[in-house]
């Protein structure tokens, strides 16, 4: 794409394969937008085998919504100025990564929709998504890796109940989560099994920094953290869970979150769980 700010109706839904993805891409100057935060999205994509890179989304209720779409890789692009969500993963989109990109200033009309990056959807839109209320939105194994995500009304990123497996990993967190509109109030909200969440950075949060929960029966459990940071400006926990019920594993570290490294017990080593059950302040 040229240089130049591009004002429209964008669907990418073409499919390419393994061997030779459809490629998109241009610098930060070449600008995708519906016209308006209240309506449409920057770029909806609907098949599979993409390689988006270098661009950027603004002005859109949405910025980069993907519906159906498998094995694409969003790259080094810039989302921000959107009404709602930045980044939607959706409707069984699979196997996914968004990496290297800035991810900002969500929620500008909805405050409480307006994650950096939505992964899967909440039960109560199954039907609407999937076609059937007792359907998951499996959008499974989608990457979150190297992203700058910061000031989104909603979480930085969350990940929904139905979704398994996905990794986020070496993201930096500013200010995400900072409404508290609809519950928002944290880096990472996880309500999905088996996501491995590592070696993110950040600060400025309302309350936690990551935070797990379970809004249906089965969902929020394994769910590992290890090697994150808090900088500072986290009142709460590192890692807050809802339940002792969910195994969630926790690596103790030092931690400069208010309240400490989180309010269930982490383990002191790989395979070896901590003996005590007490919120400590700065880790084990």
């Amino acid at each position: 794409m040229h240089d130049g700010l591009y004002v429209g109706r964008f669907v990418a839904a073409a499919s390419g394969s393994a061997f030779a993805p459809i490629t998109l891409t241009g610098s930060r100057a070449a600008v995708l937008s519906s016209g308006s935060i209240r309506s449409g999205y920057g770029l909806h994509v609907t098949g599979s085998y993409w390689k988006i890179c270098g661009l950027a989304v603004s002005g859109a209720a949405k910025g980069i919504v993907l519906d159906g779409s498998c094995h694409t890789v969003i790259c080094n692009v810039d989302v921000g100025g959107t009404g709602s969500e930045a980044v939607h993963f959706r409707r069984h989109s699979s196997d996914n990564i968004l990496r290297d990109s800035e991810i900002h200033h969500s929620g500008l009309d909805r405050p409480g929709f307006g994650e950096g990056v939505y992964i899967g959807s909440a039960k109560s839109n199954w039907e609407t998504v999937t076609g059937r209320a007792d359907e998951p939105d499996r959008s499974d194994r989608v990457q979150i890796l190297n992203n700058r995500i910061f000031r989104t009304a909603a979480e930085g990123v969350d990940a929904k109940e139905g979704t398994s497996e996905g990794v986020i990993r070496g993201n930096n967190f500013c200010d995400a989560g900072f409404s508290g509109r609809n519950s928002a109030d944290s880096w990472v909200d996880i309500k999905g099994n088996r996501y491995t969440v590592a070696s993110n950075t950040g600060s400025t949060a309302r309350r936690d920094a990551f935070q797990v929960h379970s809004v249906l029966n089965g969902w929020g459990m394994d769910n590992t953290f290890s090697g994150n940071s808090v900088l500072g400006g986290v009142p709460g926990h590192e890692v807050w869970v809802q339940s002792p019920r969910f195994r969630t594993v926790i690596d103790c570290q030092e931690s400069k979150a208010g309240l400490g490294m989180s309010n269930m017990p982490c383990r002191c080593c790989p395979g070896r769980p901590s003996p005590s059950r007490r919120t400590h302040r700065g880790g084990f």
